[in-house]
């Protein structure tokens, strides 16, 4: 569903509990939460909201160190691990959930990096929508880059909304990653050693941080790098380097079972060049 769609939902009061905002980027994602929950407890009337200026509307920010902007009925759960949010900062979140609002006519509650909840955070997460508030106003908005990286029971439960693709990776920093793959690469095939493939695998984990396991941006622009090196590579290479390219978009998932992200690029330049 679009978003302007969903708004009109939303003002008419026939917005779905739980809302998951995916794609785009996160700072987009965290824009168009902040825009839906004033409109669901704006003040104004239906027509005007969100108005921005009302109670409500201009305490409804996203949170800051500082604690400025507080609303006790609007809520952001963020990520409280290394890597994941826990299922007892969820339970937490959630046991605001079962009392009534302190200002407003309804509560808004917003998890951010929705995908990174934990096996038993996302079934405690569940276990509520599945039990909707019968007298008060209540919407869920869960912050993810693809809804196709939450539990399909939640998915089930709560109405999608594509924000649009994300922004692409830096088109100078793909051509400078791009120019020292394919020259560590071509070294390679003019004299066989595996060394320069380990370089080459090197040179593409500049592509960004690699300490949190569910960051797509550094593979994402490893393998854009890839697939532009086939314009300085020989021809016969390209199939090799574009199969290369469409693998490390998924390294990700490798990261997840713990295995280190260097690991997995010498795996992935190796198995994919040196056969």
């Amino acid at each position: 569903m679009q978003l302007k769609a969903t708004e009109a939902l939303a003002r008419r009061g026939q917005l779905y509990p739980s809302l998951i905002l995916h794609g785009a980027s996160e700072g987009e994602r965290q824009t168009a939460a902040i825009r839906m929950a004033r409109l669901l407890l704006c003040e104004a009337p239906t027509e005007e909201r969100p108005c921005g200026s009302c109670r409500h509307c201009s305490r409804i920010v996203w949170p800051s160190p500082d604690g400025s902007g507080f609303h006790p009925d609007f809520r952001v759960l963020e990520r409280d691990l290394k890597t994941s949010i826990s299922v007892d900062a969820t339970k937490r979140f959630l046991q605001l959930a079962q009392v009534a609002p302190f200002e407003a006519d309804g509560q808004v509650f917003v998890i951010a990096s929705a995908e990174s909840l934990t096996g038993e955070a996302a079934n405690a997460l569940l276990k509520t929508l599945e039990e909707p508030h019968s007298r008060t106003p209540r919407n869920f908005i869960l912050l993810t880059p693809s809804q196709l990286d939450l539990l399909p029971t939640i998915r089930s439960r709560s109405l999608p909304v594509y924000l649009g693709a994300g922004e692409g990776p830096d088109a100078a920093q793909v051509g400078d990653l791009a120019e020292r793959f394919a020259s560590s690469v071509a070294r390679f095939i003019d004299s066989g050693s595996t060394l320069y493939l380990l370089a080459a695998a090197e040179d593409l984990a500049a592509a960004g941080s690699w300490q949190d396991p569910r960051a797509s941006q550094p593979w994402t622009l490893a393998a854009a790098a890839v697939k532009n090196s086939c314009d300085l590579m020989p021809k016969a290479e390209s199939t090799r380097l574009l199969a290369l390219s469409e693998d490390l978009l998924t390294g990700w998932r490798l990261r997840l079972r713990g295995i280190q992200a260097q690991r997995i690029l010498e795996g992935m330049v190796v198995g994919h060049i040196a056969r």
